[in-house]
C-alpha cells in the first residue's frame, strides 16, 4: 500500500500541500453556497424590488399632498390681481399653494394591483427558496460525485498495492527458477494497468472537485478540499413511494410550484386592474391658496407680505369624475395583455405539474431500481471476493495463471467501484424523494 500511496502523492501533485488545510463538509459546501452564490443573490435583488413596488401600491391608495411656490415679474401689459384691471406699470406677484387630492373610485384597480404587488413579493421569495433547493442539489450531486471518485482512487489504490506485492512475489520467484519469465511479464502488465486505473481514478476525481469548487464560485487558485465524512445511510431505509400521494404532497409545498401558483393569481389581479381602469374615476381634490403683490410704483403702499398673505388666503374643494369614452383602444389592448399573461401562467403552472408528476414517478422508479440493484450487486460484490481469494490461493501456488488471477482481480474491483457507485445513487435519490414529500432537503 506504501508505494500505492507514493504514487497518488506524485500524481496529484498533494505531497507538499499543506497538512493544516481545512476540509470542507458538504453541510459548508451547501451554507457557503446559498450566502454566496451570485444567482440567488440576483433573486434576492428581484424580491427587494417587488417588496419595493409593494410599499409603492400601497401607498397610491393614499391622498397625495403638494406644496407650490410661483414668483412672476411682469413687465408691459399685465392683470392687477388687486383690481382686476389691466396695467402696464412694472409688478412683482408671488403665489402659494397647498394641495392634495385622492382617487375615491377607479374599478378598484389600485386595490388590485396592490394585491398584484404582494402576489409578486410572495412569489419571489418562494423562488429564492426554490433556488436554494436546486443550488443545495446540484452542491449534493457533485459533493457525492467527488466521495465517489476518491472512493475509487482508494479501491484502485489497494488493487496496485496487491498487485505490487505479487509482482514482487513472482520477481523472486523467477530468480530462483521456480516461476516462468512469461509469468512475469504477465504480472508486470497487470501492475500497468492497474496503476492507469489509478491514475484515471485520481484525475476523476480532480476534475469532480474542480468541478465543486466552480460552483461553488471560488477562485481556482483557493486551496479547496472535502471531508471523508461517511454519508450513506442504511439501503434497507423505507419512504413513501406511492407516486399520486408524494405527487399531492409535493405540488402543495414545493417552493418552485408555489412560486407558479402565485404568479398566476397576481395575474389575475391584473387582469381585474387593468378591467378597472377601464372604467370612470372619481377623484376628490382639495386646496388652499394665497399670495403677494407689489405694484412697485413710487407713492403707492404696498400692504405688508404677511399681511397680504393672511388676507389673499382661499380654501376650495373639488370632486372630478373622469369618464373614458375613447382612448385610441389603449383600455382595450391593456386588458388583452393582461389576459393574455394570465393565460401563459395557468399554462406554465400545468406544465409545471406535468413535469412535477413526471419527476416524482421518475425518483421512486429509480429508487426501487437502486434497491434492487444494490441487492444484485451485494451478491456479486460477494461472489467476486470469495472468488478472488481462491484464484489467489490458486496464484500463489500455481495451479492458476497471471491471466485468470488479474480476471478475479478486475471482477473485485469493479464489484466494489459498483458498491460503492449504488450506495451514493441510493442517497441521493432518497434524499430527492423525502424533499418531494416534506419540501425540505435534508442531509
Amino acid at each position: 500500500m506504501k508505494k500505492a500511496v507514493i504514487t497518488l502523492l506524485l500524481i496529484t501533485g498533494l505531497g507538499i500541500a499543506g497538512s493544516g488545510q481545512e476540509k470542507w463538509s458538504l453541510e459548508k459546501c451547501i451554507s457557503y453556497a446559498i450566502e454566496n452564490n451570485i444567482a440567488l443573490k440576483r433573486q434576492q435583488v428581484q424580491t427587494e424590488q417587488n417588496r419595493t413596488n409593494l410599499r409603492q401600491s400601497r401607498a397610491s391608495l393614499l391622498p397625495n399632498l403638494n406644496f407650490q411656490s410661483s414668483g412672476t415679474m411682469n413687465f408691459g401689459r399685465s392683470v392687477d390681481p388687486v383690481t382686476d384691471g389691466i396695467t402696464f406699470n412694472q409688478n412683482l406677484q408671488n403665489f402659494y399653494f397647498l394641495g392634495s387630492n385622492i382617487t375615491l373610485f377607479n374599478g378598484f384597480a389600485l386595490a388590485n394591483r396592490m394585491s398584484a404587488s404582494k402576489f409578486m413579493y410572495e412569489m419571489g421569495l418562494a423562488l429564492e427558496q426554490a433556488n436554494r433547493d436546486l443550488l443545495t442539489v446540484d452542491i449534493t450531486n457533485a459533493y457525492f460525485q467527488v466521495l465517489m471518485y476518491r472512493g475509487v482512487v482508494s479501491t484502485a489504490g489497494r488493487q496496485l498495492d496487491v498487485s505490487e506485492q505479487q509482482l514482487h512475489r513472482i520477481s523472486v520467484m523467477v530468480e530462483t527458477g521456480a516461476e516462468s519469465r512469461t509469468t512475469l511479464l504477465e504480472m508486470q502488465s497487470q501492475v500497468s494497468n492497474d496503476r492507469l486505473l489509478l491514475t484515471q481514478a485520481i484525475n476523476n476525481e480532480m476534475i469532480a472537485l474542480e468541478s465543486l469548487k466552480q460552483l461553488l464560485q471560488l477562485d481556482s487558485a483557493t486551496d479547496f478540499d472535502i471531508t471523508e465524512e461517511s454519508l450513506l445511510v442504511n439501503i434497507n431505509d423505507e419512504v413513501s413511494t406511492d407516486v399520486d400521494s408524494v405527487y399531492e404532497v409535493a405540488r402543495e409545498i414545493l417552493p418552485g410550484i408555489n412560486a407558479l401558483v402565485l404568479q398566476a393569481e397576481a395575474r389575475k389581479k391584473l387582469v381585474k386592474a387593468a378591467i378597472g381602469e377601464a372604467s370612470p374615476e372619481l377623484t376628490l381634490s382639495g386646496g388652499w391658496r394665497t399670495g403677494y403683490y407689489d405694484a412697485m410704483m413710487e407713492g403707492v403702499a404696498t400692504t405688508p407680505f404677511f399681511e397680504q398673505l393672511q388676507n389673499n388666503k382661499n380654501q376650495s374643494v373639488s370632486a372630478t369624475i373622469t369618464i373614458p369614452i375613447f382612448n385610441r383602444w389603449l383600455a382595450g389592448s391593456n386588458i388583452k395583455r393582461a389576459k393574455l399573461n394570465l393565460q401563459d401562467a395557468e399554462l406554465q403552472l400545468q406544465q409545471e405539474y406535468n413535469t412535477l408528476y413526471s419527476q416524482v414517478t421518475n425518483a421512486t422508479l429509480e429508487l426501487k431500481a437502486v434497491k434492487d440493484e444494490h441487492l444484485a450487486i451485494k451478491d456479486s460484490k460477494e461472489y467476486s471476493d470469495l472468488a478472488f481469494k481462491a484464484v489467489e490461493k490458486k496464484f500463489q501456488t500455481g495451479m492458476a495463471s497471471a491471466t485468470e488471477y488479474a480476471e478475479a482481480r478486475r471482477q473485485k474491483f469493479y464489484a466494489e467501484v459498483d458498491m460503492l457507485r449504488v450506495q451514493l445513487q441510493y442517497n441521493l435519490k432518497l434524499m430527492m424523494l423525502k424533499y418531494y414529500f416534506t419540501g425540505r432537503w435534508e442531509l
